[in-house]
């Protein structure tokens, strides 16, 4: 296919020439060209490829869907065409070589509008009264990330973080006809399956950097196969890279740069760096049944991405102002990464005039990052720290060698026990500690001054083995010791290691200790409440 388009440039290059007569006044000899010299042509290209040097198409090899190139520009890949905005002006190129990268010829998509469109013209306008008909948990926030999600499913390749969008609801609810608006609006650009595989969506998207869109996103009694396509998405967030074994036993590299969008009824089970990834929203019984389902007009598709594409060089700008008006309201950082992203991208969708008429203007950071701060607040308390959520697990299993009638935990104990003991009272302090050692870990107390008078700092000292704790943890992902080195990621003032820990006696054996410091953990978890 390297001359498909120029069939006769082998035929000049490299001409195999028949002699058909000679002048015999003038010597003069008449060439008829029958064919191509193939051994010249093989020649010459290999000499042309050595001169390049070696090409790893990992890095290099590119394919349909938005990129930037080296200056920051956004090129836009349509299979037979690349289409680049230069002074307000649409231009196209054949696929091939820019800047070093190439983009290898593929059937064909979407191409962007011919002529401009600006903001105030775009059928984004259009699009996100349509969303606004659902019926959202969050009516404010909810259509404007949508719309962000369709601007990033657009503009994937080009992202440096590419936030993905889970809609969740029950039967009813208009899931499926808001999926089916966004492939009306993205049209071939989207990739939609039902129930697929990791394995399936990796090999169909190949090095194209093009939006899925994933019906019956659910969590179900096996989530294997789910928990494959989250993993997918966690690599895709930011770009990252898949190595896969091939049937020749060669390493396949594979990165992915795919937007997903996802719908389903209950949310698949996340780990917490999942769900930093997505944004996930719930959607309510539509208050009218019957109406005519919202669909995108024939070529509304082509003039939002010609509108992205003339508004790209905008975008960092926009991103770097989102970012830091979320960090000043408590988002941290990869949350200022997916709200950002989604924001920034919808106000280049709809322009400074309709944000601000949403209640969403960017000039005022205070009252702005506190509206998504609050309405985002339960499913970022979701996200919770790895240290955290260990500590929290010790805290509420059963302390299973405890024999007969109602088993406690070490969170009961410890409580019952900073209610009621002073230095003063009679409580049986033994007790307290019989209990959390059948945990496999150890009580201790100090003095502080700062505390009522009689009162002490409790601290539970955690050891890095034992059979009591392990079985605490078995089936979680802190088994097998990993628990000591989570719990050592805690901030300073609640989990004291290294030098700061101790050694205790748990059940006659000494061991070293981290110490968790229960009432510095209370006052952290509620001040992140």
């Amino acid at each position: 296919s390297l001359f498909r388009t120029t069939p006769n440039y082998t035929y000049w290059a490299w001409p195999r020439k028949k002699l058909t007569s000679t002048d015999h006044d003038t010597g003069k000899q008449n060439f008829l060209i029958n064919g191509v010299e193939e051994k010249k042509a093989i020649m010459c290209l290999q000499k042309a490829a050595a001169s390049r040097g070696p090409f790893d198409p990992a890095n290099r090899l590119r394919g349909r869907g938005a990129w930037r190139d080296e200056f920051g520009r956004l090129i836009w890949h349509s299979g037979d065409s690349l289409w680049l905005v230069e002074n307000g002006k649409l231009m196209q190129s054949a696929p091939g070589e820019v800047s070093g990268v190439f983009y290898f010829r593929a059937p064909s998509i979407m191409a962007p509008w011919p002529e401009a469109v600006p903001a105030e013209e775009s059928p984004a306008r259009e699009i996100f009264d349509m969303l606004k008909t659902w019926s959202w948990a969050r009516p404010q926030l909810d259509p404007v990330i949508v719309l962000g999600s369709i601007g990033v499913m657009f503009m994937s390749g080009a992202l440096k973080e590419r936030p993905h969008t889970a809609v969740m609801g029950d039967f009813g609810t208009g899931k499926t006809a808001l999926t089916n608006l966004i492939q009306s609006t993205i049209g071939d650009v989207l990739l939609r399956a039902e129930n697929p595989t990791e394995a399936g969506v990796r090999q169909r998207m190949g090095l194209d950097a093009l939006p899925v869109a994933i019906d019956e996103f659910e969590a179900s009694e096996d989530n294997a196969r789910v928990s494959k396509i989250v993993e997918l998405s966690r690599i895709a967030y930011s770009g990252g890279t898949l190595l896969r074994g091939g049937s020749d036993h060669k390493g396949v590299e594979f990165t992915s740069r795919n937007a997903f969008f996802c719908g389903g009824i209950n949310l698949p089970p996340m780990k917490p760096q999942d769900l930093s990834r997505f944004a996930i929203l719930d959607t309510r019984k539509l208050q009218v049944k019957g109406k005519v389902e919202p669909k995108a007009e024939k070529d509304w598709g082509r003039q939002v991405l010609r509108a992205l594409m003339d508004a790209w060089p905008r975008f960092p700008a926009l991103l770097a102002d989102w970012r830091s008006l979320l960090a000043e309201a408590g988002l941290t950082g990869r949350g200022t990464d997916t709200y950002g992203t989604l924001f920034a991208m919808a106000q280049l969708m709809l322009g400074e005039e309709d944000m601000e008429a949403l209640g969403l203007d960017i000039t005022e950071p205070a009252r702005i990052g506190a509206i998504v701060a609050e309405a985002t607040a339960e499913e970022r308390a979701l996200q919770g720290e790895n240290w955290r959520e260990c500590i929290d697990h010790l805290m509420g299993a059963p302390i299973e060698a405890i024999k007969g009638g109602s088993r406690p935990t070490i969170g009961s104990v410890t409580e019952e026990l900073e209610k009621a003991y002073t230095q003063a009272s009679d409580y049986d302090l033994s007790t307290a500690k019989e209990k959390i050692s059948m945990a496999g870990c150890g009580l201790i107390y100090e003095a502080d001054a700062t505390l009522p008078a009689g009162k002490v700092r409790w601290l539970l000292a955690v050891p890095p083995k034992g059979p009591l704790l392990a079985k605490m943890y078995q089936g979680t992902k802190w088994q097998q010791g990993v628990w000591f080195r989570a719990l050592k990621q805690g901030p300073p003032e609640v989990v004291r290691s290294g030098p700061r820990g101790k050694v205790v006696k748990i059940n006659r054996a000494a061991e070293r200790c981290l110490l968790i410091d229960l009432a510095a953990y209370d006052k952290h978890t509620e001040a992140t409440e």
